[in-house]
């Protein structure tokens, strides 16, 4: 009986540890080696991603006649890589890169759904400042093969319905380190 259970119990951590590996970011955008292996973190973004996410979304931006800033988060909340186009020299734009990035990683969702709850109840717009969390769209989790190896926030563009911080974002994770979930749907308009 107890070797029973003792095998059941292996091959239990045999197909944990096997849908762990299944899941597992892909190596070209996270740490690896010594310096994955010193951290004990191998699914967090690395520098050369980060910045490549970055020149994706600044080429929309010039694209677009827009200037933004962005801060990349790793998986602690540490900045990996900040950057502002010369037009968005606004503390503005940087702070609320950073705001949006951290709400992403606070909810470890796009913080577009902050912002959403508020549109939906004006009254929890207190709420979401008071827990921390800055409920504006363009802040979002960094997703490789279903594991979340980092946080992105872009900040100040001017939006547009066929343009925003968000769109930026999720097309240049999309570009850069592949699918990504779907961008939340706003909530309907009464």
């Amino acid at each position: 009986m107890n070797l029973r259970l003792g095998l059941m119990s292996a091959a239990a951590l045999v197909l944990g540890i096997a849908a762990a590996a299944a899941q597992s970011a892909d190596p070209k955008h996270v740490l690896t080696g010594a310096a994955a292996e010193d951290i004990g973190e191998y699914n967090m973004i690395n520098g050369a991603t980060a910045r490549a996410i970055s020149d994706a979304c600044e080429k929309q931006a010039v694209e677009h006649k827009q200037d933004m800033a962005i801060v990349i988060l790793d998986n602690f909340g540490n900045k990996v890589h900040q950057f502002r186009m010369d037009g968005a020299a606004r503390q503005t734009a940087i702070g609320t890169a950073e705001m949006k990035a951290n709400t992403a990683l606070l909810t470890r969702r796009p913080s577009a759904l902050r912002m959403y709850n508020v549109q939906r109840d004006p009254s929890q717009q207190a709420r979401e400042f008071g827990m921390g969390y800055f409920p504006n769209a363009g802040g979002m989790p960094i997703y490789s093969n279903k594991q979340i190896i980092g946080f992105i926030g872009v900040g100040g563009m001017n939006p547009t319905p066929e343009w925003s911080d968000e769109i930026c974002a999720y097309n240049a994770l999309t570009q850069v380190v592949g699918p990504q979930p779907p961008r939340p749907t706003p909530p309907a308009r009464n």
